[in-house]
């Protein structure tokens, strides 16, 4: 015997703790949330209305009377039942669950066929009961009311993946790994790094050996001809400095590539930084005397003789390279770069890279240079109209605009992307920075050293002087 019961009485201890309740067959309790039908009220005050009129207590004789064609409705109308007793809900449940399953015993069973199979049938047979169809894959359930068979489904976001053994939660995926939507698992995260081995990390490795190639080869030409009137026009000794600084800064790209260290981590944006403003400083002081010794030379202070005899070029050359080195060093020990992963920037990436790239340290150092960049485009402005052996104004103004432009360009591209082209477009810039300065200030130099030896002459350079003087 089975009993299909509602949760009146199904779920009562009531009817639990009756003596010997066990004996009397299988119950299937149902339970249905309730819900108001529409009308019936108004129906029953109709059969209450009707049942008072007839008079006839034969009901099947009745004149078409729809509410009185239930003849137990009408017994308990004529004997003044209380309508408002009759739970409506409950029978209705009992009466669907009844019928769910003999509709579940009639598919078993294959009725359908026309004749029911004689067998047993287990309660794990019959279907279950459902009002939300099933949830498509990687989507979670909204429940809608207060049984787990009632819900909405709903696509799991980015970055989360749906547990089937928690099929109402998106759980996150680990940190090193990222989901599309409406997914089931996770997937590993692409590392973005600048390897050494890709072709454009062998084109810019190309790229940087021929940058130290050249500065090199320059510093050994100059030091060879260090006496001759157009290596002490550029500087002297000084030259040999500003190719070393070069050199190193060229050399500081190397710490983009690979996996970024500690070590790589700490030197990189201040040996470039470091360098480069030795090489201005060296530009900005050689620019300054050679607009004195021409321009000012008979309003010139005894402060500039003295600076001038003192080795005032070569101190002050040393001040601010050692304001430059302080501030990376504070920088650096108050807040040190290290090698860390932006899982944030990609949702499917993670970019491996070195911290504090735009801290406030990094952006003293960044004014600081960019001032010395101002004062060295004046100073050589200043310098436009002088003889051509010592006019660099044009030069040296290209190559600080081909500075400028470039790291322009790569903290514009820093702050909208952040994968390997971004990378490469770091050490691109710091390269092409360096062979701006060597374009602009030495090559003319050593293409004079090299393939015009007569320019480079004592006697020329005072004949180019007294053309300067006499149309002065």
């Amino acid at each position: 015997i089975v009993w299909i019961g509602t949760e009146d009485w199904s779920v009562s201890t009531l009817i639990s703790d009756i003596k010997g309740i066990h004996t009397i067959g299988t119950v299937i309790g149902v339970s249905i949330q309730f819900s108001a039908v529409s009308g019936f009220e108004e129906f029953e005050k109709r059969v209450l209305e009707a049942s008072m009129q007839q008079q006839d207590a034969d009901v099947s004789t009745s004149s078409g009377n729809d509410c009185l064609q239930s003849t137990e409705l009408y017994k308990l109308a004529r004997m003044n039942f209380s309508l408002e007793k009759y739970d409506m809900t409950s029978s209705f449940n009992v009466y669907k669950a009844t019928y769910a399953v003999a509709h579940a015993l009639h598919q078993v069973l294959g009725c359908d066929t026309g004749q029911c199979q004689k067998r047993n049938v287990h309660p794990w047979e019959v279907p279950v009961s459902i009002c939300s169809l099933p949830c498509p894959s990687g989507h979670k359930k909204l429940l809608t009311g207060q049984h787990t068979c009632c819900f909405d489904c709903e696509a799991c976001p980015t970055a989360t993946f749906l547990n089937k053994s928690e099929p109402t939660v998106c759980q996150p995926c680990p940190s090193d790994q990222w989901a599309p939507p409406s997914t089931e698992q996770c997937l590993n995260r692409t590392v973005l790094l600048l390897p050494w081995d890709t072709p454009i990390s062998i084109a810019l490795l190309f790229f940087l050996a021929s940058c130290v190639l050249m500065t090199s080869s320059s510093a050994v030409i100059l030091l060879l001809n260090l006496n001759t009137p157009v290596a002490r026009s550029a500087g002297g000794r000084t030259c040999l400095l500003m190719l070393a600084a070069l050199t190193a800064a060229a050399l500081s790209s190397l710490c983009h590539f690979g996996q970024p260290s500690t070590l790589t981590c700490i030197l990189k944006q201040p040996l470039f930084m470091i360098s480069f403003t030795v090489c201005l400083a060296c530009i900005t002081v050689r620019s300054l005397q050679v607009v004195c010794i021409f321009k000012f030379a008979s309003k010139l202070p005894p402060v500039y003789d003295k600076w001038a005899k003192n080795s005032g070029s070569e101190i002050t050359i040393f001040i601010v390279s050692a304001m430059i080195v302080l501030i990376s060093v504070v920088r650096v020990a108050f807040n040190p770069p290290k090698p860390s992963t932006d899982v944030v920037f990609y949702p499917n990436s993670i970019v491996l890279e070195c911290s504090n790239t735009l801290s406030p340290g990094a952006g003293i150092e960044l004014a600081y240079v960019s001032l010395l960049s101002v004062l060295c485009f004046t100073f050589s402005y200043m310098g436009k109209d002088l003889p051509a052996n010592y006019n660099e104004a044009k030069s040296i103004t290209f190559s600080l605009m081909v500075y400028m432009i470039s790291w322009m360009s790569f903290f514009t591209l820093y702050l909208i992307s952040r994968n390997h082209f971004t990378m490469a477009a770091h050490v691109f810039a710091t390269l092409f920075s360096v062979l701006a300065f060597y374009g602009g200030f030495f090559l003319p130099k050593i293409y004079i050293i090299l393939l015009r030896p007569e320019m480079n002459t004592t006697g020329h350079f005072q004949n180019c002087i007294q053309m300067y003087t006499m149309n002065k």
